[in-house]
C-alpha cells in the first residue's frame, strides 16, 4: 500500500530514539516495556527532557532581556506533584489559581515569595490563605475583586501586593476564540481597558489601605505561535503605564502571562476546528515554515517592554509558561484492543483510552500519534482512533494518517504534558498511572486509580446499611 502524503513528525522531534527491535525509546527506556510493566493507559514523562526544557526557557529570557525576569510555572497546566517538584528543582517559581494549587506549591517547598496567585475566582477563605502564606503577588481580576482583597487584607491587619489583570482586547494570530484569553468580547478575564475599569481602579487605589498596586498582568491566550503578538499586546498598555505613573502609582512589575506555543503540537484555528468537527477534516500537526523558538518569544517580550519603558527604568518582568515547558516532555501510551474495518467506509482502532477518559485536548489541538512497536512503519491509511467508552463521542482522532496497526500494539499520543492530566476524568474507567523515565530507569510517580479511589467520596457503607434495612422490611 502506498505511503500517505503527510508531514507527520518523527520521534526525533521529541528527543526520542528508535531502539532494539525498531521500537520507540524514551530516556533509555523502551515504551513497549513500560506499557507491559505498568499497564495502559500510561502517561510517561521524559524527566531529563522536562528539566532541560525548564532550563532552556530560563536561559532564553535571561539572554534576551536586559531586565530582571522571574519564571513562574503555571500549575494549572500540569499539577502532578512529581512534575511540579521537578520544575521547582529546575529553578521555576509557581503560579497558582486555587486553594489546591496554593497548598501543593507550599507542600513542595515554595515559600510565599515564589508564588503568584491568578484566576477570576478568589473567595475570601482563599484570599486569607494567600495573605497568610505571604504570596508575592495576588492578581486582581476586576475592580470588585480589588475591593475584596483590600477588605480581607485590612481585616487581617495585612497589606497585599497586587497586580491588576488587564484585558487589552487583543486576539493573537490564528487563535480560535475559545482560547483568546484577552478578547473583550469573548472572555471575562481582566479589567476592561476600553470600558474604563482600569481608570476606575486608579481612582480607588489611593483609598485602599490594604493593597499596594505593583503593576499589571496580561495573558492573551494559549498556544500562541507568533512572538510579535506579545509585543503588540504589550503596546496596548502604553498609555495606561503612563497614566498610572502620572498619578503616583509606579508600575514596577509587568506580568506577561504565558501561552507560548510548544514546538511539537498546536491548537486548531477556528476554521480548522469547524472543518474537523463538522466534516472530519483533521489538520496536520505540523505547519508550513519553521516554528519560533523560546528565544524568539523572549526577544519579542524584551522589545515590548522596551517600548513601554523608553527611559530604561526597567520593571521586574514575570512570565508564566506552562505548555511550552511541559507539553512535549510527556506522552500517553494506549494499547490497541481491536481493529475494526468496514470496507468502503473506514477503519477504527479501539484503544483503552479516549476522549471521555484521558484525551480531552484532542478535541481542539493537533497532536501526533506514534506507533511504539515500529515508529518507522509507513503511514499508509487513515483511521479513527477511539476509546473504550460506549459513547459515540469517545474519539481520540478521526481520519488520522497511521501505519497498519495490529491488535496488541501500543500507540503513543504525544504532547500530553499540557492539560491532559488536568482535564482527565473517570468516565467509567480509572484514571491512568504516570511514570518517569530517566537514564534507562523508570519509576511510578502516580499509581492508576483504583475502585476505592473512584468511590472514595461516596457513602458506600451507608448504602449497604440502607440496603440491609430494606431487605429486613
Amino acid at each position: 500500500m502506498a505511503r500517505l502524503s503527510d508531514r507527520s513528525l518523527g520521534p526525533e522531534a521529541w528527543g526520542l530514539a528508535v531502539g532494539p527491535n525498531r521500537s520507540l525509546y524514551v530516556a533509555g527506556c523502551g515504551t513497549v516495556e513500560l506499557a507491559r510493566v505498568y499497564g495502559t493507559p500510561l502517561h510517561v514523562v521524559n524527566r531529563p527532557g522536562l528539566e532541560a526544557a525548564a532550563s532552556s526557557f530560563q536561559d532564553a529570557f535571561r539572554t534576551a532581556c536586559p531586565f530582571p525576569v522571574r519564571v513562574h510555572y503555571a500549575y494549572k497546566c500540569n499539577s502532578v506533584p512529581a512534575v511540579a517538584a521537578a520544575l521547582k528543582r529546575a529553578g521555576l517559581h509557581a503560579e497558582v489559581m486555587s486553594s489546591y494549587e496554593l497548598r501543593l506549591a507550599l507542600e513542595l517547598g515554595h515559600n510565599g515569595d515564589a508564588i503568584v496567585v491568578n484566576g477570576p475566582y478568589k473567595p475570601e477563605p482563599f484570599l486569607r490563605d494567600c495573605l497568610n502564606a505571604r504570596v508575592r503577588y495576588i492578581v486582581a481580576d476586576s475592580v470588585e475583586e480589588l475591593r475584596l482583597i483590600d477588605h480581607v487584607a485590612r481585616d487581617q491587619g495585612q497589606k497585599a501586593d497586587v497586580l491588576l489583570r488587564m484585558n487589552p482586547d487583543y486576539t493573537p494570530h490564528r487563535m480560535n476564540q475559545g482560547s483568546a484569553a484577552a478578547s473583550r468580547k469573548g472572555c471575562a478575564f481582566g479589567l476592561d481597558l476600553a470600558g474604563g475599569e482600569a481608570d476606575q481602579a486608579l481612582k480607588e487605589l489611593p483609598g485602599m489601605a490594604g493593597v499596594t498596586c505593583r503593576g499589571f498582568h496580561i495573558h492573551i491566550g494559549t498556544g500562541i505561535e507568533q512572538p510579535s503578538d506579545y509585543r503588540r499586546a504589550l503596546g496596548r498598555l502604553r498609555n495606561l503605564v503612563q497614566s498610572y505613573h502620572a498619578k503616583g502609582v509606579p508600575v514596577t512589575t509587568v506580568d506577561v502571562g504565558g501561552g507560548f506555543a510548544a514546538g511539537t503540537t498546536r491548537e486548531m484555528s477556528t476554521l480548522e476546528m469547524l472543518l474537523y468537527q463538522g466534516i472530519g477534516l483533521l489538520p496536520e500537526t505540523a505547519r508550513n515554515g519553521q516554528r519560533p523558538t523560546i528565544h524568539d518569544f523572549a526577544q519579542a517580550v524584551a522589545a515590548g517592554i522596551a517600548e513601554l519603558y523608553p527611559d530604561r527604568a526597567w520593571p521586574e518582568v514575570i512570565v508564566e509558561p506552562g505548555r511550552s515547558i511541559a507539553s512535549s516532555c510527556q506522552f500517553l501510551l494506549l494499547t490497541v484492543h481491536a481493529v475494526k474495518e468496514r470496507p468502503g467506509i473506514g477503519k477504527w482502532l479501539i484503544t483503552d483510552g479516549g476522549l471521555g477518559t484521558v484525551t480531552m485536548p484532542t478535541f481542539y489541538e493537533c497532536h501526533e500519534v506514534l506507533l511504539c512497536n515500529d515508529p518507522a512503519r509507513p503511514r499508509t491509511e487513515k483511521v479513527t482512533i477511539i476509546g473504550p467508552v460506549c459513547f459515540a463521542g469517545d474519539v481520540v482522532y478521526r481520519n488520522k494518517p497511521m501505519p497498519a496497526v495490529k491488535p496488541g500494539e501500543v500507540l503513543a499520543l504525544m504532547d500530553t504534558g499540557a492539560y491532559f492530566t488536568a482535564l482527565e476524568s473517570s468516565f467509567g474507567f480509572p484514571r491512568p498511572a504516570l511514570a518517569f523515565a530517566d537514564s534507562g530507569r523508570h519509576r511510578l510517580v502516580r499509581r492508576r486509580e483504583s475502585f476505592v479511589d473512584m468511590v472514595s467520596r461516596d457513602s458506600m457503607e451507608s448504602l449497604k446499611q440502607e440496603e440491609k434495612s430494606i431487605e429486613k422490611e
